[in-house]
């Protein structure tokens, strides 16, 4: 495995790319390890919902239906013809499609001369890529590539002489007539009119639906798989479609089965022959006859049964799950269950020096805050003298505003975890109210306060800033109103289980704690 120091620096890698991107892409790749560990061995896990979608293709499969791939762009058009009057309110949930149009890009003599300054283009080369791009014969993810070739350039300078066209920049995506699959039933009627010459057909097909729904909650995602299948015969009735319909669900482990005439029939299926399929007192399923209406705007001569259900349904009805974002994305919206104790280690210093220097800086900063905090305002204390990255630094503890204190009264506050949440307070409870005394007395108490974690971002950034070039700077940290404003990490795990329990997280107050650093 990766060793625990080329771990990356996240907040130290978005500095240098908002600084310079190019540079840092090109000196971070310093950073992948040549050589790693063995990842061959072990087992997986496999996801829930493609579990279920293998036992539903198996359960088609051995009914005797013939597995297809739909198509997921649908044309406007297509949804007129299968709905009819009903179609604008279908649409109204759809997804278009857009894309970028591709500009006119101008080459005048002082555009020239900025490429040049860049490296040797002659202009016409560069006036015909651009044009090739505009009419499509380039694609806009070879553009750079292209130019690497065409002119024999770097990427760097590929990328730098594209940088000096803002048309590129201020492209705007424009829509199209074309919809994302909303629900497959969409792309059957296409696939049945092409392969209606092979009859009977049983067909089923497991795929993504894309929803525009106003929210995401509990029970409404915008892309959610659907499982669905025809069959397409002369003989074919809703009796037949039934019938099959059970045997499908009783594969999938659902029970008896009931069907529940729906009152409102969509346009696509005839009229009263759909129906909501219930096991117990659950929707699992939705299914009906093609409209010979609908079918006839393709062409197809033969009547077709349809059934539908969502695999998320499914997956949810049968793991007694109520939140559909658990079961798709625990990553994001797993229930977490964390003591006290386990909520703590989820809490740390987010940004510390890299160096043996830059830790002693923080510890000398530490101890002249402590030493002097009382004293009043303006002052200036020596924290350190020594050797960064090659140059001796001088770093003084200050407070340049009047009639203040070297450190605010924040500054000392140390973190708790009580019953879940999480506060920032003084050690001394002699001030506190008992309920917030308890927190203290009865808490986790992290093993860092609001100063080792300022301490430690004050020396980072001095530290960064000397290898960058700089010669002298100020740092300082104001009023916290949260952990990031004292260099305090909460994981992503904690923040989920505080905010899934209605917990509190509690770390503000005035730091006012700043340093200043001269290069000798």
């Amino acid at each position: 495995m990766v060793l625990a120091e080329m771990k990356l620096d996240p907040r130290k890698i978005r500095a240098q790319a908002k600084e310079d991107y190019r540079r840092a892409w090109l000196e971070t790749a310093a950073l992948i390890p040549s050589k790693g560990g063995d990842y061959t061995s072990g087992k997986g896990r496999a996801h829930p919902l493609h579990e279920l979608a293998q036992k539903v293709r198996k359960a088609f499969l051995d009914l005797g239906f013939d597995e297809v791939e739909n198509q997921l762009f649908i044309p406007e058009e297509d949804v007129y013809r299968q709905y009819g009057p009903e179609a604008p309110v279908i649409l109204d949930r759809c997804y278009y499609l857009g894309g970028l149009t591709r500009p006119d890009i101008g080459l005048g003599k002082d555009k020239i001369s900025e490429v040049s300054s860049i490296a040797e283009v002659k202009p016409d080369g560069l006036k015909a890529l651009f044009r090739e791009y505009r009419e499509g014969s380039i694609e806009g993810d070879d553009v750079l590539e292209e130019m690497v070739r065409r002119f024999k350039l770097t990427t760097d300078q590929a990328a730098k002489i594209l940088d000096l066209f803002p048309e590129f920049k201020n492209i705007k995506p424009v829509c199209g007539k074309t919809t994302l699959r909303s629900h497959m039933t969409a792309a059957w009627f296409p696939t049945l009119s092409a392969m209606q010459d092979d009859m009977p057909l049983k067909l089923f097909s497991v795929g993504l639906r894309f929803r525009r729904e106003q929210k995401v909650d509990s029970s409404h995602l915008r892309a959610h798989y659907g499982g669905s299948c025809v069959i397409m015969d002369e003989d074919i009735s809703l009796q037949s479609g039934m019938d099959m319909t059970k045997k499908i669900l009783n594969t999938l482990d659902f029970g008896d089965v009931r069907f529940e005439l729906k009152k409102a029939t969509s346009n696509y299926y005839a009229p009263d022959t759909e129906y909501e399929v219930y096991s117990g007192d659950i929707e699992v399923a939705d299914i009906g006859m093609y409209s010979p209406v609908s079918l006839a705007q393709y062409d197809i001569e033969y009547n077709v049964f349809n059934l539908g259900f969502g695999l998320e349904r499914i997956l949810m009805v049968k793991d007694k799950v109520s939140d559909i974002r658990e079961l798709l994305y625990p990553q994001f919206y797993s229930t977490v269950h964390l003591s006290d104790r386990e909520l703590a280690g989820e809490i740390s210093i987010s940004a510390s020096p890299a160096t043996e220097a830059g830790r002693s800086l923080a510890e000398s900063l530490k101890k002249t805050y402590t030493e002097y905090a009382t004293d009043k305002s303006p002052c200036s204390h020596k924290a350190f003298e020594g050797m960064i990255s090659g140059k001796k630094v001088v770093v003084n503890a200050v407070e340049r505003e009047e009639n203040s204190m070297l450190l605010g009264p924040a500054a000392l506050n140390r973190l708790y975890v009580h019953d879940g949440s999480v506060y920032g307070l003084p050690e001394d409870t002699s001030k506190l109210k008992a309920d917030v005394s308890e927190v203290v007395e009865k808490g986790v108490k992290a093993d860092f306060t609001f100063l080792d974690a300022v301490a430690a971002y004050i020396a980072y950034e001095i530290e960064n800033q000397v290898q960058a070039g700089e010669t002298m700077g100020f740092i300082q940290a104001k009023m916290a109103k949260g952990p990031s404003d004292v260099n305090i990490r909460v994981s992503s795990k904690a923040r989920r289980f505080i905010e899934s329990n209605n917990k509190r997280i509690s770390v503000k107050g005035p730091v006012f704690t700043a340093a200043e650093y001269k290069v000798c």
